[in-house]
This record gives C-alpha cells, structure tokens and sequence, in this order.
C-alpha cells in the first residue's frame, strides 16, 4: 500500500501516448446539479444531476525541443484540425495506486507565458465528460526523458507587422514578459436521455490575445487614433543559443489594443503592449 503518491510517481497520456516535460496536472470534477423544492416545503427535497456532467483538466508543460515521447502541447492542433474543432482527446493520469482517466476531452484554453528568470511554460485546460479511477494499470515511472533544449526570454523575438504604423519589432528591445493566450469556450450539446454531451461546439467568434512588457529604449509613441483598427501579424520566435529560428506561432489578423507606459522610483520605464486576434480554426 502506498503511503503517499509523489509527483515523480506520475505519469500523463493521451490517446494512449505519453506526454513529457509536465509540470503540473489538475484535475476537477462537479457535479451539475438541479435543486427540486415540493410545493409546499421551504427546504430543498431532492437534487437531480443535469444533462452536463463535466471534468475539467488542466496541464503545465515546459517548452521544450527534441523531446523524448509524444508533446501533445505542441501537436494537437494538427491531430485535431485546429482550435475550433470539435475533435476529442482522451487522457490517462497513472502513479502507483492506479489509473485515473478522463475521456472525450476538447480544448477550452490555451496558453504560453515566459517572463525574465523562468522558463518558458505552456499551459492547457480541457474540458471531459467523464472520469473514473481503477487500480488496474498502476504503474511506476522508469522512463528517462531527453530534451534537446528549453526556451529561455533572451531566445524570443516578437513581431508584429500591420498596414500602417502600429507594428513592432522587439529584436532590440528587452522583452520582460510575454503572455499569449488562446480561449475557446465551449457549448455541451446533448442528445435526449443522454446525461454526458455529445459535442462540445466552439463558441464563435472566438479570440486570443497577446501581451508583452518591455523596457523602454527605442519605442516612442505610437498613433492609436485610426478610426478602423489596423490588422496585420504577430509571430513570436523560438530561438536556439545560436540565433537560429527552433520554432514560432503565427496567427493573423492581430489589432494593437493598448500600450501602458509606467514607471516607479528607481526602476526603468515599462511598455506593455497588447493585442487581439481572431481564432479562425
């Protein structure tokens, strides 16, 4: 009998392939319930389940390449055609008391954060109709992982190019931070007598959005007063200790919302700016 199941005892799959370089796992499960009062009684009689049962997961992974395994967070939008689909995932969490396993799984949140001192992390957040336990599978991780490398803040470029004068290049700037987030909530659809939904729609329009801070040296002020906002691309650039691009995300379609300019005694000046973009798949 286990005394205690530790974080190295675990070990997270999906669709039968393990994920490496996590960081984080949680796991949450409520029950939708609907409260029946009789007619005549003040208290509440009975509590019936609805037709949406839920099980939300939510992983942190590092950035990483040549990993050993299979990096889901790197892959998903290929296997499952994109952020707006309705694909499914299934997912096993295993340490040595047993196995805990979520099915029929989408995408609600994606996102990557990096900020000066800390590695660059991902985060993903899925929504299950189900969950169940058994003993049976329980294992004891022996796998060693192979990283080819981890994504540091001096390796980021980002840039963002629109039509007009709202663009950004920061390959001379010192980038504090970056946040790039994607949302994509999601509307259980259900057939009669079914308590789990069927599908789990997108909810559209859809949007991501990006932030990053920097330290001001060569950014002046910029012109915010066009009446129709300017559009154009962002791409943030993953590189290795020799400059050379390892990987990138692209999305189009990104509009400059604000930039916030403040300093603090003693301390340099800071520029955050943020935009928006539109997930369209």
């Amino acid at each position: 009998m286990a005394n205690r199941v530790h974080s190295s005892d675990i070990e997270v799959f999906v669709n039968g392939q393990r994920i490496p370089a996590i960081s984080s796992v949680s796991i949450n499960t409520s029950k939708e319930v609907e409260r029946i009062r009789r007619l005549g009684e003040v208290n509440i009689s009975e509590q019936v389940l609805t037709s949406n049962q839920t099980t939300s997961l939510q992983m942190e992974n590092l950035l990483t390449t040549g990993a050993t395994g299979f990096v889901l967070f790197y892959s998903y939008q290929q296997m499952q055609s994109g952020f707006l689909s309705t694909g499914k995932f299934d997912f096993e969490i295993k340490d040595i008391v047993g196995v805990t396993t979520i099915k029929e799984a989408s995408l609600v949140n994606y996102t990557l954060d990096g900020s000066i001192g800390e590695l660059v992390k991902g985060s993903t957040s899925y929504e299950g109709n189900t969950k169940t336990f058994t003993s049976v599978g329980a294992t004891t991780p022996s796998t060693n992982d192979y990283f080819g490398g981890f994504f540091r803040p001096k390796d980021i470029e980002i840039t963002t190019t629109t039509a007009g004068s709202e663009g950004i290049e920061t390959a001379s700037l010192n980038i504090q931070s970056f946040s790039l987030s994607v949302s994509t909530p999601r509307t259980a659809i259900n057939r009669l007598g079914t308590r789990t939904p069927k599908f789990r729609y997108p909810e559209i329009p859809a949007q991501g959005s990006l932030n990053f801070e920097v330290i001001k040296n060569k950014v002046t002020g910029m012109d915010m007063s066009s009446l129709i906002c300017e559009s154009g691309v962002i791409k943030i650039n993953l590189k290795n200790d020799n400059e050379a691009s390892v990987m990138n995300f692209i999305t189009s379609g990104c509009c400059l919302e604000s930039v916030d300019e403040s300093t603090s005694l003693d301390d340099n000046t800071q520029l955050t700016f943020s935009y928006y973009f539109p997930i369209l798949q």
